[in-house]
Protein backbone atom coordinates (compact mmCIF):
# COMPACT_ATOMS: atom_id res chain seq x y z
CA UNK A 1 0.00 0.00 0.00
CA UNK A 2 1.38 3.15 -1.19
CA UNK A 3 1.18 6.08 1.21
CA UNK A 4 0.45 9.70 0.30
CA UNK A 5 3.18 12.38 0.83
CA UNK A 6 2.17 14.97 3.99
CA UNK A 7 4.42 18.04 3.22
CA UNK A 8 5.61 18.90 6.60
CA UNK A 9 5.23 22.14 8.39
CA UNK A 10 2.89 23.72 6.06
CA UNK A 11 1.72 26.66 7.83
CA UNK A 12 4.75 27.51 9.47
CA UNK A 13 6.15 28.09 6.06
CA UNK A 14 3.89 29.62 4.47
CA UNK A 15 3.88 32.04 7.61
CA UNK A 16 7.51 32.86 7.37
CA UNK A 17 8.09 33.49 3.53
CA UNK A 18 5.50 36.07 4.28
CA UNK A 19 4.24 36.24 0.40
CA UNK A 20 1.51 39.29 -0.23
CA UNK A 21 -0.43 38.85 -3.50
CA UNK A 22 1.80 39.78 -6.58
CA UNK A 23 4.90 38.70 -5.22
CA UNK A 24 7.12 35.54 -6.57
CA UNK A 25 8.21 32.82 -5.59
CA UNK A 26 10.50 29.46 -6.46
CA UNK A 27 10.08 26.00 -4.96
CA UNK A 28 13.19 24.16 -5.12
CA UNK A 29 12.10 20.70 -3.97
CA UNK A 30 8.51 20.75 -5.70
CA UNK A 31 8.01 16.97 -4.67
CA UNK A 32 4.09 15.80 -3.88
CA UNK A 33 3.25 19.86 -4.73
CA UNK A 34 1.65 20.62 -1.05
CA UNK A 35 3.61 23.60 -0.16
CA UNK A 36 3.83 24.88 -3.64
CA UNK A 37 -0.66 24.96 -3.66
CA UNK A 38 -0.20 27.27 -0.34
CA UNK A 39 2.06 29.53 -2.08
CA UNK A 40 0.33 29.70 -4.84
CA UNK A 41 -3.02 30.55 -2.76
CA UNK A 42 -0.76 33.71 -1.24
CA UNK A 43 0.58 35.31 -4.35
CA UNK A 44 -2.62 34.69 -6.58
CA UNK A 45 -4.03 36.38 -8.74
CA UNK A 46 -0.75 37.26 -10.78
CA UNK A 47 2.51 35.97 -8.89
CA UNK A 48 4.56 33.77 -10.79
CA UNK A 49 5.91 30.44 -9.17
CA UNK A 50 9.26 28.52 -10.03
CA UNK A 51 8.57 24.54 -9.50
CA UNK A 52 12.02 22.32 -9.56
CA UNK A 53 12.51 19.05 -8.76
CA UNK A 54 15.34 16.47 -10.04
CA UNK A 55 12.78 13.74 -10.40
CA UNK A 56 10.73 13.79 -13.81
CA UNK A 57 7.89 11.77 -12.63
CA UNK A 58 6.67 13.99 -9.98
CA UNK A 59 3.05 14.68 -11.05
CA UNK A 60 3.15 18.25 -12.24
CA UNK A 61 0.80 18.51 -14.97
CA UNK A 62 -2.32 18.68 -12.47
CA UNK A 63 -1.14 21.49 -11.08
CA UNK A 64 -0.12 23.35 -13.82
CA UNK A 65 -3.51 22.63 -15.21
CA UNK A 66 -5.11 24.44 -12.40
CA UNK A 67 -2.66 27.18 -12.52
CA UNK A 68 -0.72 28.96 -15.62
CA UNK A 69 1.04 30.93 -12.70
CA UNK A 70 3.48 27.67 -12.52
CA UNK A 71 6.20 27.23 -14.19
CA UNK A 72 7.81 23.68 -13.84
CA UNK A 73 11.67 22.70 -14.31
CA UNK A 74 12.89 19.06 -13.96
CA UNK A 75 16.47 19.68 -12.90
CA UNK A 76 18.63 19.65 -9.63
CA UNK A 77 18.06 22.71 -7.65
CA UNK A 78 22.00 22.55 -7.19
CA UNK A 79 21.90 24.67 -10.81
CA UNK A 80 19.19 26.84 -9.41
CA UNK A 81 20.83 30.51 -11.01
CA UNK A 82 20.84 28.53 -14.14
CA UNK A 83 16.95 27.74 -14.33
CA UNK A 84 16.48 31.21 -13.07
CA UNK A 85 18.07 32.82 -15.83
CA UNK A 86 16.90 30.50 -18.51
CA UNK A 87 13.32 30.44 -17.01
CA UNK A 88 12.17 33.02 -14.91
CA UNK A 89 12.60 36.36 -15.32
CA UNK A 90 10.52 37.49 -12.50
CA UNK A 91 11.58 39.54 -8.73
CA UNK A 92 12.05 36.27 -6.34
CA UNK A 93 10.30 37.28 -3.36
CA UNK A 94 10.42 33.94 -1.58
CA UNK A 95 12.58 30.78 -1.50
CA UNK A 96 11.64 27.36 -0.13
CA UNK A 97 13.88 24.25 0.09
CA UNK A 98 12.32 20.82 1.30
CA UNK A 99 14.84 18.82 1.52
CA UNK A 100 12.72 15.52 2.48
CA UNK A 101 12.63 12.91 -0.07
CA UNK A 102 8.54 12.61 -1.40
CA UNK A 103 6.62 9.37 0.48
CA UNK A 104 5.91 9.13 -3.09
CA UNK A 105 9.82 8.66 -3.96
CA UNK A 106 10.06 6.01 -1.15
CA UNK A 107 6.88 3.98 -1.59
CA UNK A 108 6.66 4.01 -5.55
CA UNK A 109 9.88 5.00 -7.35
CA UNK A 110 10.69 1.51 -8.12
CA UNK A 111 14.46 2.51 -7.19
CA UNK A 112 15.79 1.11 -3.89
CA UNK A 113 14.64 4.13 -2.09
CA UNK A 114 13.03 2.27 0.81
CA UNK A 115 14.79 -0.84 2.75
CA UNK A 116 11.45 -2.28 2.78
CA UNK A 117 10.89 -3.21 -0.47
CA UNK A 118 13.02 -5.45 -2.52
CA UNK A 119 13.78 -3.14 -5.55
CA UNK A 120 17.31 -2.04 -7.99
CA UNK A 121 19.52 -0.53 -6.28
CA UNK A 122 19.66 2.50 -7.71
CA UNK A 123 18.49 6.01 -5.76
CA UNK A 124 19.25 7.92 -7.69
CA UNK A 125 16.98 11.43 -8.17
CA UNK A 126 17.57 12.17 -11.62
CA UNK A 127 18.06 8.62 -13.79
CA UNK A 128 20.59 10.44 -16.35
CA UNK A 129 22.98 10.58 -13.19
CA UNK A 130 25.45 7.93 -13.72
CA UNK A 131 26.24 6.71 -10.62
CA UNK A 132 23.90 4.92 -8.41
CA UNK A 133 23.99 2.64 -5.35
CA UNK A 134 24.74 -0.85 -6.80
CA UNK A 135 27.79 0.86 -8.58
CA UNK A 136 29.30 2.43 -4.98
CA UNK A 137 28.98 -0.65 -3.24
CA UNK A 138 30.13 -3.14 -6.05
CA UNK A 139 33.36 -0.71 -7.28
CA UNK A 140 34.45 1.34 -4.07
CA UNK A 141 37.32 1.08 -1.70
CA UNK A 142 36.63 -0.25 1.89
CA UNK A 143 38.24 3.61 2.99
CA UNK A 144 35.52 5.36 1.01
CA UNK A 145 32.43 3.02 2.05
CA UNK A 146 33.85 3.67 5.52
CA UNK A 147 33.82 7.43 4.62
CA UNK A 148 30.48 7.10 3.43
CA UNK A 149 28.63 5.20 6.27
CA UNK A 150 29.98 7.07 8.41
CA UNK A 151 29.94 10.77 7.52
CA UNK A 152 26.50 10.41 5.22
CA UNK A 153 24.66 8.09 7.70
CA UNK A 154 26.73 7.93 11.02
CA UNK A 155 26.52 4.62 10.93
CA UNK A 156 27.83 2.50 14.35
CA UNK A 157 30.00 -0.21 13.01
CA UNK A 158 30.72 1.32 9.74
CA UNK A 159 33.90 0.23 9.35
CA UNK A 160 32.66 -3.84 9.84
CA UNK A 161 29.65 -3.30 7.45
CA UNK A 162 32.27 -1.97 4.86
CA UNK A 163 34.19 -5.36 5.61
CA UNK A 164 31.21 -7.52 5.11
CA UNK A 165 30.32 -5.87 1.50
CA UNK A 166 33.72 -6.02 0.70
CA UNK A 167 33.39 -9.55 1.59
CA UNK A 168 29.93 -10.52 0.03
CA UNK A 169 30.70 -8.52 -3.38
CA UNK A 170 33.60 -11.40 -3.86
CA UNK A 171 31.42 -13.73 -4.42
CA UNK A 172 28.25 -12.15 -5.70
CA UNK A 173 27.64 -8.39 -7.01
CA UNK A 174 25.27 -6.52 -5.03
CA UNK A 175 21.85 -6.08 -6.96
CA UNK A 176 18.82 -5.88 -5.09
CA UNK A 177 17.89 -3.78 -1.84
CA UNK A 178 17.54 -6.55 -0.11
CA UNK A 179 21.03 -7.88 -0.51
CA UNK A 180 22.30 -4.46 1.33
CA UNK A 181 19.50 -5.52 3.75
CA UNK A 182 21.35 -9.16 4.38
CA UNK A 183 24.59 -7.37 4.54
CA UNK A 184 23.63 -4.99 7.43
CA UNK A 185 22.31 -8.40 9.13
CA UNK A 186 25.22 -9.87 8.70
CA UNK A 187 27.48 -7.27 10.07
CA UNK A 188 25.43 -6.81 12.75
CA UNK A 189 24.70 -3.51 12.27
CA UNK A 190 23.01 -1.27 15.21
CA UNK A 191 21.13 1.97 15.05
CA UNK A 192 22.36 4.62 18.21
CA UNK A 193 18.62 5.35 17.93
CA UNK A 194 16.64 2.19 18.91
CA UNK A 195 13.32 3.90 17.40
CA UNK A 196 15.36 4.24 13.86
CA UNK A 197 16.13 0.54 12.25
CA UNK A 198 20.08 0.73 11.31
CA UNK A 199 18.92 0.05 7.67
CA UNK A 200 17.51 3.12 7.77
CA UNK A 201 20.93 5.09 8.58
CA UNK A 202 22.64 3.17 5.59
CA UNK A 203 20.14 4.01 3.17
CA UNK A 204 20.64 7.14 3.97
CA UNK A 205 24.39 7.40 3.64
CA UNK A 206 24.17 5.70 0.47
CA UNK A 207 20.90 8.29 -1.21
CA UNK A 208 23.38 11.42 0.04
CA UNK A 209 26.23 9.71 -1.89
CA UNK A 210 24.93 8.91 -4.83
CA UNK A 211 22.57 12.34 -5.21
CA UNK A 212 25.96 14.40 -3.91
CA UNK A 213 22.53 15.83 -1.57
CA UNK A 214 25.21 18.11 0.72
CA UNK A 215 27.56 19.40 -2.32
CA UNK A 216 24.03 20.53 -4.01
CA UNK A 217 22.59 21.71 -1.12
CA UNK A 218 25.69 24.38 -0.61
CA UNK A 219 25.47 25.10 -4.23
CA UNK A 220 21.53 26.18 -3.94
CA UNK A 221 22.13 28.14 -1.38
CA UNK A 222 24.97 30.45 -2.06
CA UNK A 223 22.42 30.64 -5.26
CA UNK A 224 18.93 31.57 -3.23
CA UNK A 225 20.84 34.15 -1.56
CA UNK A 226 22.14 35.64 -4.47
CA UNK A 227 18.61 35.26 -6.14
CA UNK A 228 16.66 36.46 -3.27
CA UNK A 229 15.24 40.63 -3.87
CA UNK A 230 16.04 42.54 -0.42
CA UNK A 231 13.34 41.57 1.22
CA UNK A 232 12.85 38.50 0.42
CA UNK A 233 12.82 34.98 2.62
CA UNK A 234 14.39 31.84 2.61
CA UNK A 235 12.83 29.06 4.31
CA UNK A 236 14.81 25.67 4.13
CA UNK A 237 13.68 22.70 6.35
CA UNK A 238 16.14 19.91 6.37
CA UNK A 239 15.59 16.35 8.16
CA UNK A 240 19.12 15.40 9.64
CA UNK A 241 22.03 16.92 11.86
CA UNK A 242 24.03 16.93 8.61
CA UNK A 243 21.90 19.27 6.28
CA UNK A 244 20.92 21.29 8.97
CA UNK A 245 24.28 21.65 10.44
CA UNK A 246 24.74 23.58 6.30
CA UNK A 247 21.74 25.71 7.00
CA UNK A 248 22.97 26.21 10.09
CA UNK A 249 26.56 27.44 9.37
CA UNK A 250 25.73 29.14 6.13
CA UNK A 251 22.72 31.02 7.69
CA UNK A 252 25.12 32.47 10.62
CA UNK A 253 27.75 33.04 8.20
CA UNK A 254 25.41 35.71 6.50
CA UNK A 255 24.25 36.75 9.53
CA UNK A 256 27.91 38.30 10.99
CA UNK A 257 28.32 39.45 7.54
CA UNK A 258 24.93 41.96 7.37
CA UNK A 259 24.00 40.06 4.61
CA UNK A 260 20.92 38.57 5.97
CA UNK A 261 18.32 38.99 9.45
CA UNK A 262 17.75 35.92 11.13
CA UNK A 263 14.43 35.20 11.43
CA UNK A 264 15.03 31.70 13.94
CA UNK A 265 17.31 31.88 16.36
CA UNK A 266 16.75 28.12 16.71
CA UNK A 267 15.12 25.84 14.50
CA UNK A 268 10.69 25.64 14.29
CA UNK A 269 9.93 22.38 14.98
CA UNK A 270 6.94 20.77 13.95
CA UNK A 271 4.00 20.25 16.38
CA UNK A 272 2.98 17.07 18.51
CA UNK A 273 -0.62 17.11 16.63
CA UNK A 274 1.68 16.78 12.93
CA UNK A 275 4.04 14.42 14.32
CA UNK A 276 1.63 12.26 15.31
CA UNK A 277 -0.92 12.54 12.50
CA UNK A 278 2.74 12.18 9.86
CA UNK A 279 5.48 10.35 11.80
CA UNK A 280 8.30 11.29 9.24
CA UNK A 281 7.85 14.99 10.00
CA UNK A 282 9.72 14.16 13.58
CA UNK A 283 12.97 15.63 12.35
CA UNK A 284 12.20 18.24 10.72
CA UNK A 285 13.72 21.31 11.34
CA UNK A 286 13.06 24.93 9.50
CA UNK A 287 15.25 27.56 9.45
CA UNK A 288 14.60 31.09 7.90
CA UNK A 289 16.26 33.93 6.87
CA UNK A 290 15.43 37.26 5.34
CA UNK A 291 17.76 39.59 2.60
CA UNK A 292 18.57 42.15 3.80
Amino acid sequence: MSSIHKSVLIQEVISNLNLKPGDNAIDCTFGGGGHSREILKKIAPSGKLLAIDADAGVESQKLKAENPNIIFVNDNFRNLKRIVENSFSHPVNGILMDLGLSSDQLENSGRGFTFQKDEPLDMRFDVKGDLTAAEILNSYSLENLIYIFENFGEVSGAERLAKKILEIRRKKKFATTFDLVAAVEEAGVKSRTPKINSATLVFQALRLAVNDELGALKEALLAAKEILAPGGRLCVISFHALEDKIVKNFFRDWYKAKEVKLLTKKPIAPEFGEVKANPRSRSAKLRVIEKI
